[in-house]
């Protein structure tokens, strides 16, 4: 049951920073503005912000209960709640974000993204692989 009441913190985690990164970034996507470093891999441009956010912060704030009781099944939660909460982040950005409003989440608006089409259906690529994984973490 402590496994899954950590789970749903870190969603809950992840939707609380959608807020903060679409207030933060408002209609200028991908911290395009901010005033910090830049790394080039092609011709994506990927921000010194988004690197110590997603790549240092969430997973240094992610490992403080393995810390305290590591066991190999709240690891397994833990990363579930990562990959899944990147993908609540990363939708809730569109629908909290005042100034790049959720009609915009669609291939044409939101051209930074890789969009994957299922039927009617259109969303960007890394959510399916994403919410996949995460669910096998959950369930094996």
């Amino acid at each position: 049951m402590a496994n899954w009441i950590i789970f749903c913190l870190i969603l809950l985690a992840f939707f609380v920073s959608s807020f903060w990164e679409a207030y933060i970034e408002g209609e200028f996507i991908g911290a395009s503005r901010a005033c910090d470093w830049r790394i080039k891999f092609g011709r994506k441009e990927i921000h010194g912000y988004h690197i110590l956010l997603w790549g240092v912060t969430f997973p240094l704030l992610l490992s403080l209960p393995l810390v305290v009781n590591f066991s190999w099944q709240l690891l397994r939660f833990i990363m579930a709640g990562y990959f899944v909460g990147s993908v609540v982040q990363d939708f809730f950005w569109f629908v909290v974000n005042p100034r790049f409003p959720f009609k915009n989440w669609n291939p044409q608006k939101a051209n930074w993204y890789l969009w994957l089409k299922i039927g009617k259906l259109q969303l960007p690529a890394f959510y399916l692989p994403y919410i996949i994984l995460g669910l096998i973490l959950l369930f094996i």
